[in-house]
């Protein structure tokens, strides 16, 4: 069996999907459920293949009070959607307490930074997440603990760590949705194959609620 270690940058992952829900309404599928992402990832295995580990990586949601914490006194008294904020908040943080749950998953977390509001709401911008990516992909490369890495994410920041994986002999496949196919030239240049599956296929695998 081939080792396979995944690299999720899930605030990408997550947009990606926001984008194909828009345009093609997948049922039965929720980015907020754990399982239901855990499903996701086992359907970009391919046969004779088994997991070495799932980097996870994003940032620890912030408060309303955490982001209020970053914003100067004149942002602060036209801050808005304070509600909507904690909302959001309650719903990240239990996704990320289930996700450490699922089988072979590995949590990198990186940071957010505020940087100001925009249409009274705060821009939150993360940090760290490329870096942290980048390292582990190139340990893993470099003690050769994995036979392949399949990547879930489009930033050409990761181009360094995809040379150094296949330098090091490991193969590289980029994952991507059929319903979602724009893959730079430049990220194609540097991997050995796109791995695309359908999420509304895989979704239609996810067995529904019994009440």
């Amino acid at each position: 069996m081939k080792k396979v270690a995944f690299f999720v940058d899930w605030d990408n992952l997550r947009k990606t999907i926001e984008q194909i829900n828009k345009v093609v309404k997948i049922k039965n599928f929720n980015f907020n459920n754990a399982s239901h992402i855990s499903t996701l990832f086992k359907n970009f295995l391919c046969e004779n293949e088994e997991f070495y580990r799932i980097f996870f990586y994003t940032a620890k949601p912030l408060s309303s009070e955490e982001i209020k914490s970053q914003l100067s006194k004149k942002d602060k008294e036209i801050y808005k959607n304070e509600n909507q904020i904690n909302k959001v908040f309650d719903i990240a943080s239990k996704f990320l307490k289930d996700i450490v749950s699922e089988d072979f998953i590995a949590l990198r977390t990186g940071k957010l930074k505020v940087r100001g509001l925009k249409n009274s709401k705060p821009a939150i911008i993360q940090k760290q997440v490329d870096m942290l990516i980048g390292l582990d992909i190139s340990e893993i490369s470099y003690k050769k603990l994995a036979d392949k890495i399949v990547v879930f994410s489009k930033d050409t920041d990761m181009i360094p760590a995809l040379k150094t994986a296949r330098i090091n002999g490991l193969t590289v496949s980029i994952a991507n949705f059929k319903e979602s196919n724009f893959i730079s030239d430049d990220i194609i240049l540097h991997s050995d194959l796109v791995c695309e599956k359908s999420l509304k296929e895989i979704a239609n695998k996810i067995k529904k609620p019994t009440n």
